[in-house]
């Protein structure tokens, strides 16, 4: 009898061993492969998302957000980010160049296209083996079918699909979006660290803005990526648009627009004769466009604003004549350094309100504590 039943003890406890290594999200951190720990979240798309954590292998569309997974990940995002699309090296090289001077292996991470351009290539994210794919939910306003068509691939495939948005209601969604990268990277405390810095100072400038009862000022903001000769995209109420509103501003073009992005006709420019004008930078190759960022000086700024100033009519305007231009980093308008945009926004609309405000310093105190890489360049501009 004793020997039957040390015989069932034994097989009861290797069933017991089996089921833990075997029953999705019963095993704990450290196990990996198939067996690894699922966690379940749902996404800024609103979908529920299962996906394996933390998560080792990454594909990250809009590949700029290696900022974002560096902020929360640190340089061990290095490692994890195994394909990427063409946006961080193609649109925002100052950053591109400023991390591969640090991490010469970014250089090599396969690039796997674009939705925007029809290039995106499912076979080679499959072949990939990714946890996850990181995606933005404005590919549904600009490339709806295909992102639709990819998403439907990807998880026919069983390769599951995070939307995270930095750009549709940045000054909300921003901060939501860090948080879930927190928890598919297995990093929540980090995350939540770089969310309550976020709002320390958003919340600043909206309890000094409350107080404010008179009239706003009208802002005219615009992507200085065409060159002057043809006028660049503004936005109505995302994007940009959004955070000139969160920052006690009028943004002209949102009656026109709404929650569209598309340029404006000079003349209708002209005749709204905005108090603020804004130009938007980085280091695009096209001719004329704008120059900031991590690789730009002030002087590089300024030598390519001139021109728009000068543009027919802009003496007469209002932002022109009082001497209120200014640049801004393009980047700023699809990231967590959003709130770094609305501090500037806000000291530029209200001066005297915002005197002791200084972005600058808030920028570079979120480098010292978060980033794995050094703040330099130029991201903020006053033409005046």
């Amino acid at each position: 009898m004793r020997e039957r039943f040390t015989i069932l003890a034994i097989l009861a406890s290797v069933l017991v061993i089996f089921m833990a290594f075997t029953v999705p999200g019963c095993v704990t951190k450290g196990v990996t492969g198939d067996q690894a720990k699922t966690i379940t979240v749902t996404d800024m798309e609103g979908r529920s998302v299962t996906v394996k954590a933390p998560v080792e292998r990454i594909v990250l569309m809009e590949s700029s957000k290696t900022h974002e997974l560096a902020a929360i990940d640190g340089a061990g995002i290095v490692d994890k980010i195994v394909g990427w699309d063409n946006d961080f090296k193609d649109n925002a090289g100052d950053g591109y160049v400023k991390f591969v001077e640090k991490y010469p292996e970014l250089a090599d991470i396969p690039n796997v296209g674009s939705l925007d351009d029809n290039t995106f290539s499912v076979e080679k994210v499959i072949a990939l083996n990714p946890d996850v794919v990181i995606m933005h939910n404005w590919e549904f306003m600009w490339s709806g079918d295909a992102t639709k068509e990819a998403l439907a691939r990807l998880e026919q495939a069983g390769i599951p699909v995070v939307f995270v948005d930095f750009y549709m209601d940045p000054m909300v969604n921003s901060t939501k979006s860090m948080l879930l990268l927190g928890q598919i990277l297995g990093k929540e405390q980090r995350s939540k660290e770089i969310v309550d810095f976020y709002d320390q100072h958003v919340n600043t400038v909206y309890s000094r803005l409350a107080k404010n009862v008179g009239p706003k000022p009208g802002v005219y903001i615009e992507t200085g990526y065409n060159g002057p000769e043809t006028y660049g995209i503004t936005e109505g109420d995302v994007g940009w648009g959004s955070i000139v509103k969160k920052a006690g501003g009028d943004n002209i073009a949102e009656t026109l627009l709404g929650n569209t992005s598309k340029a404006i006709s000079p003349e209708f420019l002209v005749n709204q004769s905005p108090d603020i004008v804004i130009l938007t930078g980085r280091n695009w190759s096209t001719p004329g466009s704008i120059r900031m960022g991590y690789t730009s000086t002030a002087a590089d700024t300024k030598s390519t604003v001139d021109a728009y100033v000068a543009r027919p009519g802009w003496n007469t305007i209002n932002a022109v004549k009082n001497r209120n231009v200014y640049g801004i980093y393009h980047g700023y308008c699809f990231s967590i350094y959003n709130f770094v945009a609305l501090e500037a926004f806000a000291k530029w609309f209200y001066p005297e309100q915002f005197k002791d405000i200084d972005p600058n310093a808030t920028i570079r105190e979120y480098h010292e504590k978060f980033m794995p890489i050094e703040y330099d360049g130029t991201f903020m501009y006053s033409y005046y």
